[in-house]
């Protein structure tokens, strides 16, 4: 009888991004955070199956991504009480040294009649673990256990994350002056450093002599050309070529696993954000670009119907991680847009992705992903959608992270028409439109760019298309707090022929394109005149000066 067991951890992003550091702290810190919390997944997956007296081989370690895996094996007795006891070893271990912002959900199933029926099985036992007060329940389910929330005292807080007890001194990167800080975030300065020259990533058994420890699991990171596989070793990946299994590594330790995002670097370091900033056309700005793909819950169920195995789920769920974390860090590096070097890959992997550069190289990007994406996954039926959120390069990048987010929930369900359907969509400058709107949509941005710069368009009159593409078409834009949009301004397109004439020349590509809009201005179902407010913010962005920046 074979058995089913998921893990899930939860708080992945909240934790990713508490990062109180700004500008170059960010980009090393973050950079560490990404990787460690896709080893805290790999690391509970591994310390599961050691549990469970399961090989870490790929009969038995089906998946794992974007913080989620999958294992099954022989279900023998008292397997069940062995998957209990390491569910509250884990739990313990993220509630102590994560402080409880991480959570594992660890949930099983045996007995069904297919792999396929076991895997549902878990899947809801699964969502009621999600849904319980954290830790507050003994394995039972049986008494409130509220004494295991109790935290030690901080005394003196980490000056960066302020939620664990500061332990160590490190340089602060602007002043160079000592400050207190936890052993966690210490940790992810060293790791932060070392990631750009790593080979190896190693998870031993016991954690004397590892880098760093992980559910008492020993974890390094290794430089060398070539290490020592001994009986303690548990897996090896290879950082660099993730597919590469060295031929001193035995097939049974080796995690085909895509681990390092793209980073910018300068001289082997994280470029920091304000120089990525500085790339963007105008105002120094980032752009935070969030992605996922759409309905993958029933293109799974519609896999798993007629399976009498997790194979096609397996392979589908690998393909996707592959396509997150390796074909677009492929693309990042290829060189065919050197502009693609610049993007930050915070996390990409499972079937989402967070990402950040200069914000006009975002936009572009974002059109470069969705054509990938549908070249490889178009035929299955499959979209993708997007938010892209802006922020100045200084700020911290969670509230950005957050703005993004939203974004996303809005092209997954704001239809950019009223008749069509949601999905399939991109949502930035408070507008959310289709795909293949993308490309004509910023045709038009950049042209009305060039004709400020050629000064056929004075800047200033952006200012005005912008406030009266809003009063004539108010409910084009994405309502955050559900107010009803004030109604239309019936005399803007009055108000923009008189603008049009009185001001752009006549004769000049500028005036004539300005005269078209005035005639269509009533029309909100025209792309140019329902999207005029995002076009014009674009056109905003790319001709801020410096001065005007600061």
């Amino acid at each position: 009888m074979r058995m089913i067991v998921l893990g899930d951890i939860s708080g992945i992003q909240s934790y990713l991004f508490d990062v109180a550091e700004a500008g170059g702290g960010q980009a090393r810190r973050l950079r560490a955070r990404s990787f460690l919390i896709q080893l805290v997944a790999e690391t509970a997956a591994l310390r599961t199956l050691l549990a469970l007296g399961w090989p870490a081989d790929d009969a038995h370690f089906v998946l794992s991504g974007a913080g989620k895996f999958v294992l099954q094996g022989p279900d023998a007795p008292g397997a069940a009480d062995r998957l209990a006891a390491v569910r509250r070893s884990l739990n313990d271990w993220l509630l102590r040294e994560a402080r409880g912002e991480l959570r594992l959900a660890l949930s099983s199933a045996a007995g069904a009649e297919s792999p396929a029926e076991a895997y549902r099985a878990a899947q809801r036992e699964l969502q009621v673990f999600k849904a319980r007060p954290w830790a507050l329940l003994t394995e039972d389910g049986g008494e409130w256990v509220p004494g295991r929330l109790m935290l030690p005292p901080l005394d003196t807080p980490c000056s960066l994350c302020g939620h664990a007890r500061a332990e160590e001194d490190e340089p602060h990167p602007d002043t160079g002056m000592p400050r207190r800080v936890c052993r966690w975030c210490a940790a992810n300065l060293r790791l932060g450093r070392i990631l750009p020259q790593a080979r190896w990533l190693v998870v031993e058994q016991a954690a004397e002599g590892a880098d760093f420890e992980l559910f008492g699991l020993g974890v390094t990171v290794a430089t060398e050309d070539r290490i020592s596989v001994g009986p303690n070793t548990m897996a090896v990946a290879n950082l660099r070529e993730p597919d590469q299994r060295p031929t001193w590594c035995p097939a049974d330790r080796f995690l085909k696993r895509r681990l390092m995002a793209h980073v910018p670097s300068t001289d082997g370091r994280p470029t920091w954000f304000v120089d990525i900033a500085a790339r963007a056309r105008g105002d120094h700005l980032l752009g935070v670009l969030k992605a996922d793909a759409d309905s993958l819950g029933s293109a799974m169920d519609a896999l798993l119907g007629g399976s009498t195995d997790l194979q096609p789920l397996a392979a589908f769920s690998r393909e996707l991680d592959e396509f997150f974390a390796g074909a677009l860090k492929e693309e990042i590096e290829s060189g065919r847009d050197p502009r693609w070097r610049w993007i930050y890959t915070i996390f990409a992997g499972g079937d989402d992705l967070i990402m950040v550069g200069p914000w006009d190289v975002m936009l572009d990007f974002a059109s470069c992903l969705r054509e990938l994406f549908q070249a490889q996954f178009g035929d299955r039926g499959l979209t993708i959608s997007a938010g892209l959120a802006l922020i100045k390069p200084k700020r911290p990048i969670k509230g950005a992270v957050a703005e993004a987010d939203h974004l996303l929930e809005q092209a997954k369900t704001r239809p950019a028409l009223a008749e069509a359907l949601s999905k399939d969509q991109l949502a930035c400058f408070g507008q959310v439109w289709k795909w293949d709107k993308h490309e004509p949509l910023l045709r038009i941005a950049r042209q009305l760019v060039g004709w400020c710069e050629d000064g056929d368009v004075e800047r200033g009159w952006l200012h005005t298309l912008l406030g009266l593409a809003v009063a004539r078409h108010p409910s084009v834009f994405l309502d955050r707090a559900g107010v009803l949009a004030p109604p239309p301004d019936l005399l803007a397109t009055a108000r923009l022929a008189y603008h049009v004439a009185r001001n752009y020349r006549p004769k000049t590509a500028a005036r004539d394109w300005a005269e078209r809009l005035v005639e269509r201005f009533d029309n909100p179902r025209i792309e140019e005149v329902r999207y005029l407010p995002a076009i014009v913010r674009y056109a905003l962005t790319a001709t801020r000066s410096r001065d005007e920046e600061e």
